[in-house]
């Protein structure tokens, strides 16, 4: 036997193919070993293998194995005296190169590993996305191959005519498919698929409930397994949502951009519980400076600097959560087109727990999963489910609803929801308010609804069997219901997290002054239920004197965020001593959103250089 320090084997098998054992990608008749020479040779003949190569710098060695069982071998040979550890012999993968002139300018689709992905799979033939757009240029050479003309439909004008005016769609077809290794151009992130387009934005550039709610149903009713959705902000509809709670009940995987306004304030659809809500990242894996973030937003993906199909049969630069999307979209069709029997709740879990978490300072986690990684979320739909994330408490509202009658005659409980992601990796959730456990009503992925008595004030803790996970500050002052808010700054920057805006403790969430002497803070109050008057509760102060505070809510009622108005319901001139505001919201139905959203900001205006805004706390709560 000899030593070196690169292996040299007794038998070569070069052209072995892979197995998968226990989730990993592995030899089929080695195993490494790290053992003594002696124990490694002893462990090998047990299972009637030999040792063909050692590594003494570093006590490892190569077993060779006749066709058996590598699980078992495993632990016959990890019992023999001596032996440290068995591991399987683990394959690695060339990350496969297009032939495509422009894939060098491609870095988006290597910044989400769709590359190494496509080693194992470059998607099907027999899946369908549904590209939701302004249409398509379907004979630019580079995505006629992969569009289904047959199944494309102009909800616009109620025709086959998809002609793409404002290249925006052409553009997002390219990210999602675009045609591989034809020698010209670029590829899309699932090479092989069908692109269904679906115009549902008109030439002038609007998309109307009567052009997205057919789109959606005709989707689900055709075999269209992803939507592939780069639109926001211009509405919160209810027919909309309906639509598309049908698009998840037939399989469909809907998927949006979480929006371009560098805010926290849910847009839609991407904000729907039910679709996955892409921010847009950069090169550097940072948030781009236009994208929307918070909890909830799902994941992230490129985009900024992009490079994708044009409407002039040529290409384009492109950027934007609706740059973002269609990546997410493409890695979802890769998924299915590997396992067509995957459920949209299984692809979009494997996309989801193993993204990778972005943290970024002053903003923490800019989505609730993390930047979208293909090859991972491939692997793990076709071997073993990835693990859970690890469960994160976000923070916890009280849904305005419960065992009463209504909420003006509710005296002793409400049903509160605790939102973050990961729960269901808890097998003994435990839910504990001073000391007494709460009933929980039920969960998903990323919250937990349970009955919150009022009489057991105190903190709320989330508890899995023995193991405290978090514990929320106390979320209802007794006898009244609270909605807790997410805020942060989207013109200065800002220290602190919506933690420190839920009791009067001192804590702060602190804002600094942009360059126009400005400070506006925003955040949402959410799953609000309408009661006859509510207050709005701030407990704040500026560090230095000088200049104005306007608090605001957005009214609804004059029309779908962001087209419509912010309403004053407090102006002041600024304090630097702590204070608290009450402020009667007598009609608060007028600022709430189809889904239960409040969005409230706090403007300062003319302040002098080096100030800074502090809130200790802010609540939208009953008024008894």
């Amino acid at each position: 036997m000899f030593s070196v320090a690169v292996a040299t084997v007794l038998s070569v098998h070069s052209k072995e193919l892979p197995i998968v054992v226990d989730g990993w990608l592995c030899n089929p008749t080695r195993l490494m070993v790290k053992a003594p020479a002696q124990s490694a040779r002893a462990a090998a003949v047990k299972v009637n293998g030999r040792v063909i190569a050692t590594f003494p710098q570093i006590g490892w060695a190569t077993v060779e194995l006749p066709p058996v069982d590598l699980h078992a071998a495993r632990k016959a040979m990890e019992s023999v005296s001596g032996v440290q550890k068995v591991a399987y012999d683990r394959a690695a993968q060339l990350a496969y190169d297009p032939n495509d002139p422009l894939w060098p300018n491609e870095w988006h689709m290597r910044q989400i590993k769709c590359d190494l992905a496509w080693d194992t799979s470059k998607g099907s033939d027999q899946t369908i996305v549904a590209d939701i757009d302004t249409g398509c240029l379907v004979t630019h050479p580079d995505l006629a191959a992969n569009i289904n003309v047959g199944l494309s439909y102009n909800f616009v004008d109620n025709n086959t005519d998809v002609t793409d005016v404002r290249g925006h769609g052409t553009g997002t077809a390219g990210l999602i498919g675009a045609v591989q290794d034809n020698g010209i151009g670029l590829s899309g992130a699932c090479p092989h698929l069908q692109i269904m387009v679906l115009k549902a934005c008109n030439d002038s550039g609007y998309l109307y409930d009567s052009y997205l709610v057919p789109a959606y149903l005709y989707g689900a009713d055709h075999g269209a397994r992803v939507f592939s959705m780069s639109y926001f902000s211009d509405r919160v509809s209810e027919a909309e949502k309906s639509a598309m709670d049908y698009a998840v009940a037939h399989n469909v995987l809907p998927i949006a951009a979480a929006g371009n306004a560098s805010s926290i304030i849910p847009f839609y659809p991407g904000a729907y519980e039910n679709v996955m809500a892409v921010a847009a990242t950069d090169e550097n894996n940072q948030r781009c400076w236009f994208s929307n973030y918070g909890t909830w937003v799902d994941v992230s993906a490129p985009g900024q600097d992009l490079v994708t199909t044009a409407n002039n049969g040529d290409y384009m630069g492109f950027a934007g959560t609706s740059g973002a999307t269609p990546h997410v979209a493409g890695v979802a069709a890769l998924l299915i087109g590997a396992k067509p029997t995957a459920t949209s709740d299984e692809v979009r879990d494997a996309i989801e727990d193993t993204a990778n978490s972005l943290f970024q300072p002053p903003f923490g986690e800019i989505s609730n999963y993390g930047l979208v990684d293909a090859q991972a979320a491939l692997n793990t739909i076709l071997t073993v489910p990835a693990p859970p994330k690890p469960c994160v408490v976000r923070y916890v509202a009280t849904l305005g609803q419960g065992p009463a009658t209504s909420q003006i005659e509710r005296t002793s409980s409400t049903t509160a929801r605790i939102y973050g992601r990961g729960f269901q990796g808890l097998q003994d959730l435990k839910i504990i308010r001073n000391g007494k456990l709460c009933t929980i009503l039920n969960r998903s992925r990323d919250w937990v609804d349970f009955i919150l008595v009022f009489r057991n004030q105190g903190d709320v803790q989330v508890w899995d069997g023995s193991n405290l996970i978090a514990t929320v500050p106390d979320p209802v002052v007794p006898r009244i219901c609270n909605c807790l808010v997410e805020a942060s700054a989207p013109t200065a920057s800002v220290t602190g997290n919506f933690f420190d805006t839920v009791i009067d403790d001192g804590k702060t969430m602190v804002a600094t002054r942009d360059s126009n002497g400005n400070i506006i803070l925003e955040g949402t109050f959410r799953k609000v239920l309408a009661n006859a008057t509510m207050q709005l509760r701030v407990n704040r102060f500026f560090t230095m004197p000088g200049g104005s505070e306007n608090i605001q809510l957005y009214d609804w009622s004059s029309a779908s965020y962001p087209y419509g108005n912010w309403v004053d319901v407090s102006v002041l001139s600024t304090s630097t001593t702590p204070s608290m505001t009450l402020i009667n919201v007598p009609d608060i139905a007028r600022y709430i959103d189809f889904e239960g959203t409040v969005y409230v900001r706090i403007v300062g205006s003319n302040l002098p250089a080096g100030d800074t805004l502090e809130i200790d706390s802010m609540r939208l709560q009953d008024r008894r």
